[in-house]
This record gives structure tokens, sequence and C-alpha cells, in this order.
């Protein structure tokens, strides 16, 4: 039987967390002759509260929580921790694992997991959405060098899993030889429900003819963009009169959100709700998904918007520019392009469109295509080793 030793240092449980826990929760449930192990951040309360789960239903995960996690400038910090790493380290060699597999939303986290197994000797995939420079997804504090650090990064795991084409075009990009697999991203399809949608409008003060605009996601305006928004709501009101505002999440960027909201005097047109689990009430419940961000992977809001036959107003960026039609989209920071493209697309008969949005995500985009996939590309590492040996 192979072991497999997934390991995050992630703080928070995001939309890649979520994907890695059910590939986890598919590889445990099936056994598929492998036996897992999870090495987590334990002050990670949500992705712990998920594995336990997990290993409750199916008694086929180890779990082994660590008191580390991502930092700033975490590659920098990994070299210079041999304690840290020397401890992750012994705790994957304890766990006797036959491959590691290290769940990165950038390259920036994870980089002590992935340097340990890499120490232990041991092979080692990443999964990772994204692999945007700093210049795009970072602060320009020592760009060069930290792009240089970033590099020795990348190069270090045996295979890479990522999400998408342009994903994999930018680490191509990066000179990587390691195996790059592409294994999309996958959702739950489920409708709604008229009396949800009812619901969870009267409960957020929303009648049932405004027209509900919903950001859902961490709150972080370096990658989200939620203040970009803001300001083109403040700035175009009177063209957006009659449509309502939703920011759904939390992140480091909260308050000031709630500040710009009450310094623009925006009470009447913005909410800001706290992050939910509930997310076919959430979409059965708006009428469109706006995605302002300066960078992204591929979304899972945005197939979540498209598996509920939803329109989405998105920044012409990434998974958002391979995915959805150009009238749709509009250039990252350009108010009056955003404010434009909203009123178009809402006052436009968009139903073909959804139609097919919606089946593409029924064919190609499920759970269970992902979960598939993702175990046939860890496992096949196994399987090209085994044949080496042969």
């Amino acid at each position: 039987m192979e072991r497999l030793l997934f390991y995050s240092d992630s703080a928070e449980y995001g939309g890649h967390e979520a994907l890695t826990v059910q590939a986890v929760q598919y590889l445990a449930a099936h056994k598929l002759e492998v036996s897992v192990v999870f090495a987590f951040y334990e002050g990670n309360e949500r992705l712990s509260k998920r594995l336990t789960e997990i290993k409750n239903a199916s008694g086929n995960l180890d779990l082994c929580p660590l008191k580390f996690r991502s930092r700033s400038l975490q590659p920098l910090r990994s070299l210079f921790s041999p304690w840290q790493v020397n401890t992750i380290r012994a705790a994957m060699e304890r766990a006797r694992p036959d491959v590691v597999v290290v769940s990165q939303g950038r390259i920036e986290s994870g980089t002590l997991g992935l340097l340990a197994a890499k120490r232990a000797g041991l092979r080692t995939i990443t999964y990772i959405p994204m692999a945007h420079h700093i210049s795009v997804c970072g602060r320009p504090f020592a760009a060069g060098f930290r792009e240089m650090v970033n590099g020795y990064f990348y190069r270090l795991p045996d295979k890479i899993i990522t999400i998408s084409e342009t994903a994999r075009r930018m680490l191509l990009t990066r000179g990587i030889r390691s195996d790059v697999v592409v294994v999309p991203n996958g959702v739950e399809v489920r409708a709604g429900r008229r009396q949800e949608r009812d619901g969870f409008r009267h409960n957020h003060g929303l009648r049932s003819e405004d027209f509900v605009i919903a950001t859902i996601g961490r709150i972080d305006f370096r990658q989200k963009g939620q203040d970009f928004a803001v300001q083109t709501i403040s700035r175009y009101r009177q063209e957006l009169v009659g449509c309502k505002f939703l920011f759904i999440g939390s992140g480091p960027d909260e308050r000031r959100l709630q500040e710009m909201v009450a310094d623009s005097q925006l009470q009447a047109m913005v909410r800001i709700l706290p992050w939910t689990d509930k997310a076919p009430e959430i979409y059965s419940s708006i009428d469109m998904l706006l995605v302002p961000s300066r960078f992204e992977g591929v979304p899972l809001v945005m197939l979540e918007a498209m598996s509920r036959k939803l329109p989405i107003v998105a920044s012409k960026v990434d998974g958002m520019a391979e995915f959805l039609p150009g009238s749709w989209l509009f250039p990252f920071g350009d108010c009056q392009a955003l404010a434009k493209t909203v009123a178009q697309v809402k006052n436009s008969d968009n139903a073909s469109l959804l139609e097919l949005h919606q089946k593409r995500i029924q064919v190609e985009f499920t759970t269970a295509n992902f979960c598939a996939k993702f175990s046939r590309a860890v496992l096949a590492q196994e399987l090209q080793h085994s044949s080496k040996l042969d």
C-alpha cells in the first residue's frame, strides 16, 4: 500500500485548501490502495475541522498538526529556518510517506514543507494554482532577489499539478523542467431554491426588485481588488442606480473596506457580510457575480456562478480571461470600464450563454472529475517510480 503525505501551512482556508481537502477525502474514502497523512498548521481551524471530519468518516487519514505557518517573505524565511525545516522533516520521516504533496496557493506558501521533503529525500509533488511574478502579486521590496529565491523553490518538486493552461504556461516560462500536469478545478452543482432567495434577501434588507451583485472571497485588496470595486461604485453611483453590492468574506482588509464604504457614504448600496459555508443560499439570492481581482487562478466562485447560470463581470486576467466572453471583462483598475461592463451585462439577454456555461461546468468541472484526475496525477508518480525500479 502506498502512503501519501499532504502538507499545508496556510493560516487561511480558501478555495485552494478546499480543493486539496476534496482530493484527500476522495483518496481516503476510496482507499485506492493508499493510506493518507495530512500535516497542517494547527491554527487553521477550518482546515482542522474538515480533516477531522474526514478522519472520523473514513478511518484512512492520519493527522499531523504542526506549529508552523507561512508568513510574508516565507521563501526567504524558509532558507534561514533550519530548526523549523528539520522539525517538519523529522515528522515526515516518522510518517514514512512514498510521496509528499505540498499544497501551495502560490510559491510563497508551503516552502517549509517543500524544503523539508526534499531534504528528507522524498519524492515531492506541489499543487499550485498561480505562478505570477512578484511585479503582479507581491510588493516591490527586493523583487529581483525574491524572484531568484522563488525560482529555486519552483525547481524543487519532482512534479507540479496546476489548474489551467494559463497557469501551466506561466510555470513553463520560468524554465521549470519538472513534469507539469493540469487538473482543472471542480465544483458541486446544486440549483438554488426560491425560499433560500427570499430568506436571504429578507435577512439582509434586500428587496425582491433589487439587482444584487456579489463579490465573494477573502477581503484582500492586493489580490482581490475590493477597494477598486468600491471606488467604482462611489464614482459611478448614478449609473449603478438599482444595484446593490454585497462583499461576502473576511480577511486582512475587512476593516479598511468598512471604512471605505462609510467614508464614501455607500451604506445604502453596499453590504459587507461575513463568510458563510451556505454557498447555494448566496448564489440563489444574487443576480450577478463581480470578480474585480488584480490576479487569480481559476476562481471557484466563478465556476460556481457559471454552474448556476449567473452572469459574471470580471477583470480581464488569468482564469477569467480564459473562461469568460470578452464582453463580460474589463481592464483591472479602470473604474469607468467596470461600471460600463456591469450596466451592459445587466441589460443584455445572456440566456443562451448562461445555458452553455452551466452545461460546460456539468461536463468538465465537477468535483468528481477533479478528484479522479487529481488522484491519477498523484498516483501516476508512484507508477512511474515503480516502473523505473523494475
